[in-house]
């Protein structure tokens, strides 16, 4: 991580094992899978001195989960459920003494149980002085006995071969932590001198013993050692259980989304040709006039840690348009993947859904994180799910916000791109995409109006009751 934040765009066996190329489980159908992405839930924030790597968390004995978010120093968050990580925070983690390997931070980004104990990746900073853009990365392992509140450090073990340098990020970082189910853990890690991902791995009972996968091997030292990278790759990372497959999630613009890879041997990846959640871009200086959706990371919702079923927890730190650091969100999503049906008319689909103002009682319908005045909306229901890119094998429409700063009961009205302008207002945030037309297993979303004149959708040709019928936008997957 680069402290200030907007640094940060944009890893003792024998040697005849070190020498063996990981091994393929068989292809990967990525026409075979489908995804829906739920309703962004709001569960932390707004914070200016936290949420500034990907979150972490684990079920505790009780059945209670505890959450791990971190900027320089890591704090654990208790709460009843996985989503319920708006409580107070305690460091369990604090930058080093001066002149330390980890003197600017130490931030916990992934977890993995392992022999009883809890086996943390830690992401360390040094010779830091942002205001320049400098920074020197490492990582570190530890264990903790008493899950998470007090950890044992055991040192660095993922350096890059770089030195650090006066004016830029140096080093490799920002690492994820997955068990392998081989007897390996392996790291996923940014290499800042070409911003591109590497992988190394260590054995689960030699825990700092790593070694980068470099030219089909794993023989590369993980302090100091060559690395061949693996593209450009999300280092949030998770392992899919029933499939056998590392899974990675990275902000990737030029994509147009949070962009999900996977990988049947642990370093050939391929992309799903669609984003799970679209964006407009990932601007880092701030603020900006559009959102920021990074630092994701996957998460088992039942368990906690990134031992995934097919469906899984994708979360991510989330700043809205116009604002600043200062406005740090937490935003996790339910994520259901199938296998075993290939896309028809599009590969994912994401939650349209409407939204209330629990002060102002105005409605808001978006398919991504609504936020407002510091607080989270209430989420009343899921409409549709809308494509996250146009079809390539049916008509369809883009749909946006319409934004307007002097009306106060139209705003976040949702319209066909370019015709935002017919209510005397401006194309905003991206929503997704709606078929032109109706087609098996999809659903009309219709834009009603309520008396007070404010705009908001509905699956019912009556509006449920709530306004009057406007126009239909078009027709997403049924919920």
């Amino acid at each position: 991580m680069t402290r200030s934040i907007a640094l940060r765009f944009a890893g003792l066996l024998a040697f005849s094992a070190l020498a063996m190329p990981a091994q393929s489980q068989g292809d990967i159908c990525v026409d075979c899978i489908s995804v829906r992405v739920g309703p962004p839930l709001v569960v932390r924030g707004p914070f200016p001195d936290e949420l500034d790597a990907t979150f972490a968390a684990i079920r505790l004995p009780d059945g209670t989960f505890r959450g791990f978010s971190a900027n320089g120093a890591t704090y654990a968050v208790d709460g009843a459920s996985l989503p319920d990580m708006g409580g107070p925070r305690r460091a369990v983690l604090e930058p080093g003494e001066p002149g330390s390997i980890n003197d600017c931070g130490r931030w916990l980004t992934s977890t993995v149980r392992s022999e009883g104990a809890l086996v943390g990746f830690v992401h360390q900073e040094r010779m830091c002085d942002y205001d320049v853009g400098r920074t020197d990365k490492t990582m570190a392992i530890a264990t903790s006995t008493d899950d998470g509140l007090t950890w044992t450090d055991l040192g660095t073990v993922i350096a890059g071969t770089d030195s650090p340098l006066p004016d830029r990020i140096t080093g490799e970082g920002d690492c994820s932590l997955v068990d392998g189910h081989d007897g390996f853990l392996y790291a996923y890690c940014l290499r800042n001198t070409d911003w591109q991902t590497i992988v190394a791995r260590a054995p689960t009972r030699l825990l700092t013993d790593w070694r980068k996968y470099h030219e089909g091997a794993w023989r590369e030292p993980g302090l100091g050692g060559a690395a061949t990278d693996i593209g450009f790759v999300g280092t949030g990372a998770g392992y899919l259980v029933d499939e056998g497959w590392i899974a990675a999630v990275a902000t990737d613009p030029w994509f147009g989304g949070l962009r999900l890879s996977l990988s049947p041997d642990m370093v050939n990846f391929v992309d799903l040709d669609e984003p799970l959640v679209p964006i407009d871009a990932a601007e880092w200086s701030r603020p900006a006039p559009t959102d920021l959706s990074v630092y994701a990371s996957l998460v088992n919702p039942e368990r906690g840690g990134n031992d995934l079923g097919n469906q899984f927890m994708l979360t991510y730190v989330f700043i809205p348009a116009g604002a600043g650091f200062e406005s740090r969100y937490l935003v996790q999503r339910e994520v259901a993947l199938s296998t075993d049906a290939g896309p028809d008319l599009a590969q994912v689909g994401i939650a349209l859904s409407r939204w209330r103002d629990p002060e102002t009682d105005r409605f808001v319908s978006a398919t991504g994180p609504v936020v407002g005045n510091g607080r989270a909306y209430d989420f009343e229901t899921t409409v549709a799910y809308a494509l996250t890119r146009a079809s390539d094998s049916a008509a369809s429409v883009k749909l946006v916000e319409c934004s307007s700063a002097s009306s106060a009961t139209a705003s976040n009205m949702l319209a066909q791109e370019g015709h935002c302008a017919q209510q005397g207002m401006e194309d905003g945030r991206t929503a997704g995409w709606l078929l032109a037309s109706g087609h098996a297993g999809t659903v009309p979303v219709h834009r009603c109006r309520a008396s007070s004149g404010q705009s908001f959708i509905s699956g019912a040709p009556d509006c449920e009751g709530l306004g009057t019928l406007d126009v239909i936008l078009g027709y997403g997957f049924a919920p």
